[in-house]
């Protein structure tokens, strides 16, 4: 994948999340919230191998 392809694809996924991936902050707490939705739940399976073999979780890619 060319690296215009890369930023592509990352656009494509911050634009479906509506956020950087990096940049989500887990709520602390000392219980669970069984009402919260993973935001990630909308992307496919592809986009979420593409932000782990990419490493952009801990870093954007731009």
């Amino acid at each position: 994948m060319s690296e215009q392809d890369k930023i592509s694809m990352y656009k494509s996924i911050c634009d479906k999340l509506g956020f950087e991936p990096y940049t989500l902050k887990e709520k602390e707490g000392n219980h669970e919230d069984d009402n919260w939705v993973n935001p990630f739940s909308v992307l496919s399976f592809e986009e979420m191998d593409f932000l782990y073999d990419n490493g952009l979780f801990k870093k954007g890619l731009m």
